[in-house]
């Protein structure tokens, strides 16, 4: 599940990261997949609409930019 969209008062996880390239990992940490932006940038729909499972079918970690930036995971 992409987790970007905030809630209430949190803050917005995709503010300031939308050109930067999605990594998507399987659990261990190994990079299955990188996925440069749409040409205006990600949006919360857009990440919501990648098929992760394509490119993890064992489960997925998602990341803007590099690992250090999570958004989502398989595991919430």
């Amino acid at each position: 599940m992409i987790i970007t969209r905030p809630i209430k008062d949190e803050e917005d996880l995709l503010c300031g990261s939308e050109f930067k390239k999605l990594i998507i990992t399987n659990l261990g940490g190994e990079i299955c997949a990188t996925i440069e932006p749409p040409k205006d940038g990600w949006t919360h729909s857009a990440l919501e609409n990648i098929s992760y499972d394509e490119h993890s079918p064992h489960g997925w970690d998602a990341y803007l930019g590099s690992t250090d930036e999570w958004v989502g995971s398989s595991e919430v």
